[in-house]
């Protein structure tokens, strides 16, 4: 009996020697795999700077391309990305690019102060409508935070309204009691405001629903068709709101108010 005893835990010593072996290999592959692409990666961004300024823009504009098609997307890069188009003549990538980056970095002064001197070009017969300005607000209260910030307010926000609220059970006066309720829902109802910023953040980065014209000119039409009546021509580098696809056409805003329809390979998608 002792013997059998004595042999399964052998065996079983054993067994776990080996998963132990085998996940120590798996973490140093995984380490030198990781280790491996962040080298490349390293590799690759200095190329493109070292192409950026030999002036071979259109091998910087791979090389950053490429990073982000690895997964390497910051703000930094997309900006990168942009000069290097906007030094090709390609105003139109280069304001989708600026626009990235600002999506990643609302904060990022290089991409803003590009970008407002395309657009005093590119937009000077385009008259933006005034925008609400709890809307303006909205946009700039998201702007000013990270989501991650935002979420991370919520939630202290959230539990502060919840210990708050303890006082009403735990409160010795009646005084506790009321301003433990006051100030517990207080802060649930402040929560939702930084709560509702980030998801919008979030909501922004993953899909904007705007976009950037990337062809030198398009016609907005009044229906999706290309013998359609002519609503105006847009130039190159114009910001659009997309509405909805039809059969390879979007309907979209402009920033005056302007509504019809372009080919869908006319923009890309912020």
């Amino acid at each position: 009996m002792m013997n059998d005893k004595l042999k399964q835990q052998t065996q079983f010593n054993a067994l776990l020697k080996g998963l132990m072996k085998g996940l120590a290999i798996l973490v140093l592959c995984q380490f030198y795999q990781t280790n491996l692409h962040a080298g490349e990666a390293e590799a690759l961004f200095v190329a493109g700077n070292k192409a950026y300024k030999s002036k071979e823009y259109d091998k910087a504009a791979q090389a950053y391309q490429q990073l982000i098609n690895d997964g390497y997307k910051t703000a930094d890069l997309e900006y990168n990305l942009g000069n290097a188009w906007y030094r090709q003549g390609s105003i139109g990538q280069a304001v989708l690019h600026y626009e990235r980056a600002l999506v990643l970095d609302a904060k990022h002064d290089a991409a803003a102060k590009n970008l407002a001197f395309i657009r005093s070009k590119i937009n000077a017969e385009i008259e933006p409508l005034p925008e609400f300005f709890l809307t303006r607000w909205w946009h700039s209260a998201r702007a000013g935070m990270g989501a991650s910030s935002m979420g991370i307010l919520a939630l202290v926000c959230w539990w502060a309204g919840f210990g708050a609220l303890t006082f009403r059970v735990l409160g010795k006066t009646r005084n506790h009691k009321k301003w433990g309720l006051i100030a517990g829902l207080s802060l649930l109802i402040i929560s939702i405001l930084p709560l509702g910023l980030a998801w919008s953040s979030m909501a922004y980065q993953k899909n904007s629903e705007q976009a950037i014209l990337v062809q030198k000119t398009a016609i907005l039409r009044s229906s999706p068709e290309e013998n359609a009546q002519e609503v105006e021509t847009v130039a190159e580098g114009t910001k659009l709101n997309q509405i909805k696809k039809m059969e390879g056409w979007w309907q979209v805003s402009l920033e005056n108010g302007e509504i019809g329809w372009l080919p869908e390979n006319a923009m890309e998608r912020i």
